[in-house]
């Protein structure tokens, strides 16, 4: 098992928190010991809380979001409007300790994957900085094609592993055409497997889901053993 993955996303509220955590709930499940980090958050730290709550940890949430930012807008703009500077040392140094206290680390982005960070600094850097292979989630309907081929051939050019590709808040009462052939396309375009097309579910819009729920749900409908980081 290598150190860790990064969730990352084809865009914002794309529900990235909920597959980084249901898939630390499906580890803790099965008796790995996950720590999780939220590295930065814009607007509020309920990203961090649902990920502390799906990983059952008592790390101090400061640790697992060690910069916070007001104002739900692209780091970079949030820092600025506060008139602060990101120092990447604090998320490095909240990585290391968290990767001394658990042996499997499953770390959360904030936005996409060319979000920026600083004026000189997109999430890319920062996850070649870590050194962790990625886990993309992107929207399950049409115009996924576009996203999810921009990012990962990003990603590509950074020379990142792409471990997985999940298609995450299908409605299968509203699901057409590109719903059904989205997934087979997605895998021809990139290379890369879609370990998993997920539905929206309710029971999961909330703060503190029930555990053993979030697990059973995420294994049912990701593949995460098939992650060869894993």
């Amino acid at each position: 098992m290598t150190q860790g993955i990064f969730i990352t996303g084809t865009g914002t509220e794309i529900g990235k928190t909920v597959i980084a955590g249901g898939l630390a709930a499906s580890l803790k499940q099965v008796g790995t010991d996950v720590g999780v980090m939220k590295p930065i958050s814009t607007g509020d730290t309920a990203d961090a809380a649902f990920l502390k709550h799906a990983a059952q940890v008592d790390d101090e949430l400061s640790l697992i979001n060690p910069i916070y930012l007001r104002n739900p807008l692209a780091p970079a703009v949030a820092a600025r409007m506060e008139d602060r500077e990101i120092d990447l040392s604090c998320i490095e140094n909240a990585f290391a300790e968290l990767q001394q206290r658990h042996d499997f680390l499953i770390v959360e982005g904030v936005g996409g994957i060319a979000v920026p960070i600083r004026d000189d600094l997109l999430v890319v850097h920062l996850i070649s900085q870590l050194q962790l292979p990625i886990l993309i989630v992107a929207t399950a309907g049409l115009g996924t094609l576009n996203h999810t081929l921009l990012t990962v051939t990003f990603a590509q050019q950074f020379n990142i592993q792409i471990a997985g590709i999940v298609l995450n808040g299908l409605r299968p009462e509203s699901a057409g055409l590109a719903e059904a052939t989205n997934p087979v396309e997605i895998e021809k375009l990139t290379g890369v497997p879609v370990i998993g097309v997920v539905p929206y579910e309710k029971q999961l819009d909330t703060p503190s889901p029930d555990l053993k729920f979030l697990a059973e749900f995420t294994n049912q409908h990701i593949a995460w053993r098939q992650l060869e980081i894993l």
